[in-house]
């Protein structure tokens, strides 16, 4: 994809014992799983899953892997 149509997300720093710095790491994932689910942002930034390639007709549900990784 280039570059130009990717919008650039901001990296999750790493969390350390202070509560500011875990303040900070945890608001960040919270940003990030709220544009990955749509909840925010523009549509064109959230994942697409599986039931929403179900939807689409694009594959069968029997075709979801049941693990993954």
């Amino acid at each position: 994809m280039s570059e130009q149509f990717r919008r650039h997300q901001a990296a999750i720093p790493v969390p350390y014992e202070d509560l500011g710095s875990l303040r900070t790491a945890v608001a960040a994932l919270k940003d990030l799983v709220e544009d990955l689910s749509g909840q925010r942002g523009t549509v064109g930034d959230s994942a697409v899953t599986f039931n929403d390639l179900v939807r689409l007709g694009l594959i069968e549900r029997e075709r979801i892997p049941k693990q993954l990784g």
